[in-house]
């Protein structure tokens, strides 16, 4: 009846220590679970800020480009003053010239009249006419030049103007174009961040309640450990009991 008792404790002590290892075996299965989901949290989060690392670098290249079109707007704008400008100072010269030549052919004309009037009367007479109907037709032709510089001056403005117009309209649009886009980035950028501070304070908590879970899991696991050691002693201790009464 000793023997029997003793081998039926046995049975129950290996029994309950084959449960307490399954156990064990599962809590240990949970951990490594559990520190695999952690690891790939920490592989998003750091995708994330990689992304969100890119996004800032676009947003500073943007920028880039705004002031290098700024500055190669502001440069073809005062190239294209510096064009009227010149333009401008050109009628100008030319317009001083034919005054001059004309003012010199007035008085080669009035030389040409006396001399004239020295030799002959009708000589002078029809010299008059002649130099009469060349300084009307100077005079016609300075009048027609005068009509013509501010017209010339006016298309060229005009051109200009147009140009300019051109231009700072397509800067507008580069500029509104620009600040949608950063605008549009800045919100990217803020998303990411606020999606970023969520997954950190997720993985804070996951990573607090994991490390309080294995930290229960751990106790519990020393605490299974502990009663697998005694109930292996105690099996030891019956085994050795059992071949005790055996020999008896």
């Amino acid at each position: 009846k000793e023997l029997k008792d003793k081998e039926e404790s046995l049975l129950i002590c290996q029994q309950v220590c084959k449960h307490l290892q399954e156990e064990v075996a599962e809590k240990e299965r949970k951990e490594e679970d559990l520190k695999r989901r952690t690891g790939r949290s920490e592989s998003e989060l750091e995708a994330l800020k990689a992304l969100l690392r890119q996004t800032e670098e676009e947003v500073v290249m943007l920028k880039q480009e705004r002031e290098l079109m700024l500055i190669s707007h502001q440069n073809r704008t005062e190239q294209l003053q510096e064009t009227l400008r010149q333009k401008m100072r050109s009628e100008d010269n030319w317009r001083e010239k034919m005054e001059i030549d004309l003012a010199k052919g007035e008085a080669r004309h009035k030389e040409a009249i006396l001399k004239v009037k020295e030799e002959a009367r009708v000589e002078l007479d029809i010299e008059r006419q002649k130099q009469q109907e060349l300084i009307t037709k100077y005079q016609r032709d300075h009048e027609e030049l005068q009509k013509k510089i501010p017209g010339l001056i006016s298309s060229a403005t005009n051109t200009l103007r147009i140009e300019t117009e051109i231009l700072e309209k397509k800067l507008q649009d580069a500029q509104i174009k620009l600040a949608e886009k950063d605008e549009e980035k800045e919100k990217e950028i803020q998303s990411l961040k606020r999606l970023i501070t969520e997954l950190e304070f997720q993985l804070t908590m996951e990573k607090n309640n994991n490390e309080s879970f294995l930290d229960n899991m751990r106790k519990e696991i020393k605490h299974k450990s502990d009663e697998l050691e005694k109930l292996t002693q105690e099996r030891t201790q019956l085994i050795h009991n059992l071949s005790q009464v055996q020999e008896e």
